[in-house]
């Protein structure tokens, strides 16, 4: 016998579903409880069961992007017999898929990453702590030259780096080029 879903979870991602899409169309500051509990077909009462208010919402969302985040990139750090470059493209966009797109194909993106960045510091400093962990142990595996230094330093400036990127990125294309281009220097520089 199947074990039934969890109907709260499911609910709650369906919440935070039709958060990102409010956010998304009407700006973090513009969007109302209101209008998130209407894009998922419920009271504005029965969200409140769920959710204190939209900061409440915006911290889940955070935690539920680097959860998924951190399984997805330890997925593409697992996978062997493949060329740096792409294991490390892979990871790139494994770190920040789909909603990194989503962001920079809204004119809110940057409101609503601001946002989450203010109401979520210490989910956002956990979440990056965790993929610069995973980012250590994958370049632990690998001889790295001594000129680059310690996995660990190594670990912080690919991802300052790809924050870079993000900051000056004029479109989704353009920012994944950037990640593939910089991914390709790391290999090179990791000469492999």
């Amino acid at each position: 016998m199947m074990p039934e879903p969890d109907r709260p979870a499911i609910r709650q991602d369906a919440i935070l579903d039709a958060a990102f899409m409010a956010f998304s169309s009407y700006g973090y500051r513009r969007t109302t409880m209101d209008d998130i509990a209407q894009g998922v077909g419920i009271s504005r009462s029965a969200l409140y069961l769920h959710f204190r208010n939209k900061e409440d919402i915006l911290r889940s969302m955070s935690k539920r992007f680097f959860d998924e985040a951190a399984i997805n990139v330890a997925a593409e750090f697992a996978v062997s017999g493949r060329p740096v470059a792409e294991t490390l493209a892979a990871a790139f966009i494994a770190y920040d898929g789909k909603f990194m797109d989503a962001f920079m194909n809204t004119p809110h993106g940057a409101e609503i990453l601001e946002a989450g960045h203010k109401v979520s510091a210490d989910l956002v400093a956990a979440g990056e702590a965790r993929i610069h962990g995973l980012l250590v142990d994958w370049l632990d595996a690998l001889p790295l030259p001594e000129v680059l230094g310690s996995a660990d330093a190594l670990a912080a400036t690919i991802l300052a780096a790809l924050k870079g990127l993000k900051h000056s990125a004029k479109s989704p294309q353009g920012y994944r080029a950037s990640q593939a281009q910089l991914a390709q220097m790391l290999a090179l520089a990791l000469g492999r």
